[in-house]
């Protein structure tokens, strides 16, 4: 399969293929270089038909959603990228369970949880990223994370179409799991737990304001960084290493939060690495031995 057949192949579904493409202006943190290809479905149906070609050829690709928690390299990329996004997915609620499609946005699944009385998703209102990325990373703040709700995961899997399994099928532990492993992120089903509205509502306004009090706004950012060290806090730990606002060219450490990666206008992926190893070094030096739970693209 060359590049050729497989820009035919993405005309007859009817998708958008552009070849060499800057996929900076994809990532919310605007750092990325020139992917072999940018493929972007207009359905599920197309999704599902094109990712089967992709997986048959061996075509190296990697999946994008939203397209936060992703530090890309510049310069040309040895992938193409797949844009899974705004496909016309939806959320079909029955009680307390909901079908949600991997492009929904997540916060707009908590606020739609919280509104309806459903516990689980009071602390992710503002987190960016779809659902599919979300259920890829086990996705989580104030206490809530997607591991307790997921009840079952819907794949694209090469020569099978879609395929549901249900979690106990998959590993989930802190920000990490092995879903992807096994395929294309399509679908998730939620069980949530019945609560107050008013409670809920409450605890997801307080949420929302503290995370607007700790994190910055109105940024080029990809987020965090590193995990949360068990019983302990990767922006406490960096801050008291001194990295809170330490800029390295453009890239930097936010002033308001030490663990949150920012483009102060024209960065460098050269310049955002070298700052996240320097502080995963001197936070090994001084005992912590950080993770990364950006996802890095080289």
């Amino acid at each position: 399969m060359t590049l050729e057949s497989l820009r035919a192949a993405a005309r007859s579904w009817g998708a958008e293929w552009v070849e060499g493409a800057e996929i900076r202006t994809l990532l919310t943190l605007r750092i990325g270089g020139r992917a072999l290809f940018l493929l972007r479905p207009g359905s599920w149906t197309a999704a599902a038909s094109l990712l089967e070609v992709l997986e048959g050829e061996g075509l190296p690709y990697r999946v994008l959603g939203a397209g936060s928690n992703v530090l890309a390299s510049d310069g040309d990329l040895p992938f193409g990228v797949v844009l899974l996004r705004r496909l016309g997915g939806s959320v079909r609620w029955s009680g307390e369970e909901a079908e949600a499609d991997a492009d929904v946005l997540l916060p707009a699944l908590a606020a739609e949880s919280v509104r309806r009385g459903l516990r689980g998703m009071e602390g992710m209102g503002g987190i960016p990223g779809t659902v599919g990325g979300a259920v890829i990373m086990n996705a989580g703040a104030f206490g809530c994370e997607m591991a307790p709700l997921i009840r079952e995961v819907g794949l694209l899997e090469p020569g099978k179409g879609l395929v549901w399994h249900p979690a106990s099928d998959f590993s989930f532990t802190y920000r990490r799991t092995d879903v992807a492993k096994r395929g294309i992120v399509a679908a998730c089903r939620l069980r949530f737990e019945v609560g107050d509205k008013k409670d809920l509502q409450s605890a997801f306004d307080r949420n929302q304001a503290l995370r607007a009090e700790r994190q910055p706004k109105g940024v080029l950012t990809s987020g965090s960084v590193f995990m949360n060290p068990p019983g302990d806090f990767a922006g406490r730990i960096l801050d008291e290493l001194g990295f809170r606002g330490r800029r390295r060219g453009d890239a930097g450490f936010a002033d308001k939060h030490a663990n949150w990666l920012v483009n102060h206008g024209a960065a460098r992926y050269e310049d955002a690495w070298g700052l996240c190893e320097e502080a995963r070094r001197a936070a090994l030096h001084a005992g912590y031995a950080l993770e990364y739970e950006v996802e890095v693209w080289t």
